[in-house]
C-alpha cells in the first residue's frame, strides 16, 4: 500500500514538473521562433533595398540612355543573387530594354514559409535624374522603373534549420530544467511525505498517541514540521476520546448485557447465551435446558423486611447459585424475583431434573437476613432444546409458561414443557375471557358450608363459598378459576357479586327465623387494595336491611402483609360499618403478634393444614392449641377448618376452640339445602356436638 501510495505521488509529482518544464519550453521556444522570423523577414528585406540600391545608378543610366545592352549587364548583375527570380528594366509606356526570370526552388514547407515570408518580394524603384538642358528648371524625371522579385525561399531554409535548433534546445533545456527540479521537489516534499507515511502505517488506531510521528530532518521548523506537530496533537486527541468511548461503551454494554444489582446476564445476554448453545447442540448433535426459575411469594419478603432486604436477598441467592451450578451453566436474572438457567450439553432428561431440583434446594436453605430465618420456595419451568421449540426467544416463553402453569397447582416443584402445553394454555385464555362474563351470565352459584358452635352445638352460621357451573365443562373447581380471576382482576366483580349474594341470603335467613346466624364471605387481597370496599358493604348492608354484625369478612393473613400500613386502616374502616371482622389461614403467612394485635378482628380461623394433622403431628397440634389460646389472649374467637373426624372435633373442644367447619358436620351444599339442614338436622348436630365434648371433658360428663 505504501509502495503504491507512493509511486502515485512521485509519478504526480514528474508528470507536473516536466509537463509545466516541457509547456514553458516549448512556449519560449515558440516567442524566440516568431522573433527569428520576424528578423529574417527584416534581413531579407533590407538586402532588397541594398541590391536596388547597388544598381540604381546603371539601371537610371541605361533608362535615360535607351541602352539595352547597359540595362541586360545590370539585370544579369542583379541575378547574381540567389534570392531574385526576377529582375527588369523598363522605360515608360515601352517593353523592358532587358528582364530576366528563372525558376523557384523547391523547397517543402512552402505554404508555412509563404505564412511568414509571403510567395515573394516584389520591389519596383522608380529610376528618376535630371536631363541634360533641364537643370536649370531643378526638376527630376522618370527615366523608367527597376524591378525585382526576391524569392524566400533561401532565407526560409536557414529560418527553419534555425527554428529546428530552437525548439530542440528549448525542449532540451526545459527537460534538464524540469529533471532538476523534480529532484529538488522530490528531496523536499516526497521523501519526507514517504517516511511519515511509512511511520503512519505502524502507528496503532486504537491507540496513536503511543507512536508519535518525528518532523523528516532539516523540516523541523518549517510547514511540514508544524503539520507533523498538528499531527501528534490530533493522534492525541483521538486516544484521549477512544479511551473516554471505550470506558462508555463497556459501560453501556455492561447496562445492556447483565443486571446491575446482581452482576448476572440480563434476559437479553441470556437470549446471546441460548442462541449460542442452540448453535452448538446442532453442530455436537445434542441437547440442552432452559430453566425460568420464580420464587413463590417473594412479594411478602419485600413488604416485611423492606426492598433493600429483597435486594440482600437476591444477591445471596444469586452467589448461592454460582457455587451450587456448575461454570458452564448461565445463570441470569430476567425480572425481579425470576432467574433463569441455560444447561447445555446433556445427556437425557434426567439431567435436568436433577439439576432444577438443587436449585430448588439452594432456595429452600433458609436464610439469615436481619436475625431472622427466612426460608424461601421456588418454581421452575423447564424446557428442552431440540424438543420444545426450535428458537431462544421460543425456549425461553415456553419455560416461562410451564412455570405458570406449575405455579397454579400449588408451586414450590418444577415441571417440564409437554407438547400439549400450548393448547392448555390457550383453553386457559379463553377460560379467562369467559370468567370476565359468568357472574352475568348466570354461570356463578354459591354454596354454603356450616359452622358449628363447639360449646352449644348450635350453628353459628355459614361460609359463602363461590362455584362456577360452566356450560360446557360443567363444575368448575375454585382452585382452578379464583387464581385465573385473581390473576386478570376479575376476582372484584366476582367478589362485588359473592358479597351481593351473600347479603341477600343472610336476609332470607333471617327472614325465615333463623336470627342468630352469621355469614362468612371471603375477601381476596385484589379487593382489599383496589377497589371501594368499604363503600360496597354499606351500600349492601343498607340495600338488603340485614344486620351488619351478621356479616363475617374473610381476609387472609397474606393479603394483609401485603400493605400492612394500608390493610389496618382499611379493616378498621370496614370495623366503623358494624361488620366482624375474621383473619383466615392463620399461620400459613408472616405475620407478627405485633401486627396481629393492631388488626382490628373478631375472629381467627386456623388453617386446614394444621387442623388436618394435628392429630398425627405434635408439632401441628402445639401449633392449634398455641393460635387459640393466642387469638382468645387478644380477645377473638377462634375457628377451625376442615374437620373431617370425630376425634378431631374433640380435641379442638379440649382446646377450647370456639366454632367448627368442616365435613364432620357437612360439605358445602346449595342454600336450599343449607335450610333444610338448619330445620331438619340442627337437633343431630347439637347433640353430636354435645356427645363429643362429653366424651373429651370429664367435668361435662359431671355436669351432665
Amino acid at each position: 500500500m505504501q509502495g503504491k501510495l507512493n509511486s502515485r505521488l512521485s509519478n504526480k509529482l514528474f508528470f507536473a514538473v516536466m509537463g509545466t518544464a516541457l509547456l514553458m519550453g516549448l512556449l519560449l521556444s515558440i516567442v524566440q521562433i516568431m522573433l527569428d522570423a520576424r528578423q529574417a523577414r527584416k534581413s531579407l528585406e533590407s538586402e532588397a533595398q541594398q541590391i536596388l540600391s547597388m544598381m540604381k545608378e546603371p539601371a537610371t543610366q541605361a533608362a535615360y540612355n535607351r541602352d539595352s545592352i547597359l540595362a541586360q549587364q545590370v539585370v544579369q548583375g542583379l541575378f547574381r543573387n540567389n534570392a531574385v527570380f526576377y529582375a527588369a528594366v523598363s522605360i515608360p509606356e515601352k517593353p523592358p530594354l532587358a528582364s530576366e526570370f528563372r525558376n523557384k526552388n523547391i523547397i517543402p514547407y512552402r505554404s508555412l514559409i509563404s505564412s511568414i515570408f509571403g510567395q515573394e518580394l516584389s520591389y519596383t524603384l522608380e529610376l528618376r535624374g535630371i536631363a541634360p538642358g533641364n537643370q536649370s528648371q531643378g526638376q527630376s524625371q522618370l527615366f523608367g522603373n527597376l524591378e525585382v522579385s526576391l524569392d524566400p525561399s533561401d532565407a526560409a531554409n536557414d529560418f527553419i534549420d534555425r527554428s529546428k535548433t530552437i525548439i530542440i534546445s528549448g525542449l532540451a533545456q526545459a527537460i534538464i530544467f524540469g529533471s532538476v527540479l523534480y529532484l529538488i521537489f522530490q528531496g523536499l516534499i516526497a521523501r519526507p511525505m514517504t517516511s511519515l507515511l511509512g511511520s503512519l502505517e505502524e502507528i496503532d488506531p486504537m491507540r496513536p498517541a503511543q507512536n508519535q510521528l518525528d518532523a523528516p530532518r532539516g523540516h523541523e521548523d518549517d510547514e511540514l514540521g508544524a503539520w507533523v506537530q498538528k499531527i501528534n496533537d490530533l493522534f492525541k486527541a483521538i486516544e484521549k476520546y477512544n479511551s473516554k468511548r471505550r470506558v462508555a461503551e463497556a459501560h453501556v454494554e455492561r447496562l445492556s448485557n447483565y443486571d446491575m444489582l446482581t452482576e448476572l446476564p440480563n434476559r437479553n445476554m441470556l437470549l446471546r447465551r441460548i442462541e449460542q448453545s442452540i448453535q452448538d447442540a446442532n453442530h455436537q448433535d445434542d441437547m440442552f435446558a432452559v430453566l425460568y426459575c420464580a420464587l413463590d411469594d417473594f412479594k411478602s419478603v419485600n413488604l416485611l423486611h423492606s426492598y433493600h432486604a429483597g435486594d440482600k436477598l437476591l444477591l445471596t441467592l444469586a452467589d448461592r447459585f454460582r457455587a451450587d451450578l456448575d461454570p458452564t451453566h448461565t445463570i441470569a436474572r430476567v425480572g425481579g424475583d425470576v432467574f433463569a438457567m441455560v444447561l447445555p450439553n446433556l445427556e437425557n432428561h434426567y439431567e435436568a431434573a436433577d439439576i432444577a431440583q438443587k436449585v430448588l434446594d439452594s432456595v429452600r436453605r433458609p436464610f439469615r437476613l436481619d436475625n431472622h430465618n427466612i426460608s424461601l420456595s421456588a418454581t421452575i419451568g423447564i424446557t428442552i432444546y431440540p424438543h420444545d421449540a426450535a428458537t431462544a426467544d421460543q425456549l425461553l416463553k415456553n419455560a416461562e409458561n410451564v412455570m405458570q402453569l406449575a405455579k397454579s397447582q400449588g408451586g414450590n416443584n418444577y415441571q417440564f414443557y409437554v407438547a400439549n402445553v400450548d393448547q392448555r394454555i390457550r383453553e386457559t385464555k379463553v377460560l379467562e375471557r369467559q370468567l370476565a362474563t359468568a357472574a352475568n351470565d348466570n354461570q356463578l352459584q354459591l354454596v354454603f358450608q356450616p359452622q358449628v358452635n363447639l360449646v352449644t352445638g348450635d350453628v353459628r352460621g355459614a361460609e359463602a363459598l363461590v362455584r362456577w357451573h360452566h356450560p360446557e365443562r360443567g363444575m368448575i373447581s375454585p382452585v382452578e378459576f379464583i387464581p385465573l380471576a385473581e390473576r386478570t382482576g376479575a376476582i372484584v366483580a366476582i367478589g362485588e357479586w359473592v358479597l351481593k349474594q351473600s347479603c341477600y341470603a343472610l336476609r332470607r335467613w333471617l327472614e325465615a327465623g333463623f336470627h342468630n346466624l352469621t355469614i362468612s364471605v371471603n375477601v381476596s387481597a385484589i379487593q382489599l387494595h383496589q377497589s371501594d370496599l368499604v363503600g360496597t358493604v354499606k351500600r349492601l348492608v343498607n340495600e338488603t336491611g340485614i344486620p351488619p354484625q351478621h356479616l363475617m369478612l374473610e381476609i387472609t393473613e397474606t393479603a394483609v402483609m401485603e400493605n400492612v400500613d394500608l390493610a389496618i386502616r382499611l379493616l378498621r374502616q370496614m370495623k366503623e360499618t358494624g361488620v366482624q371482622l375474621a383473619i383466615d389461614d392463620f399461620g400459613t403467612g408472616y405475620s407478627s403478634l405485633s401486627y396481629l394485635k393492631k388488626m382490628p378482628m373478631d375472629e381467627v380461623k386456623i388453617d386446614r393444614a394444621f387442623v388436618q394433622d394435628m392429630l398425627e403431628d405434635p408439632d401441628n397440634g402445639t401449633i392449634v392449641d398455641a393460635i387459640i389460646q393466642l387469638g382468645h389472649s387478644l380477645g377473638m374467637s377462634v375457628i377451625a377448618e376442615g374437620t373431617e373426624t370425630l376425634d378431631q372435633i374433640k380435641y379442638l373442644q379440649e382446646c377450647e376452640c370456639d366454632v367448627a367447619q368442616g365435613y364432620y358436620y357437612s360439605q358445602p351444599i346449595r342454600e336450599d339445602s343449607f335450610l333444610t339442614f338448619l330445620s331438619n338436622q340442627r337437633t343431630q348436630v347439637k347433640s353430636a356436638t354435645q356427645r363429643a365434648a362429653k366424651t373429651a371433658n370429664p367435668l361435662l360428663n359431671k355436669s351432665s
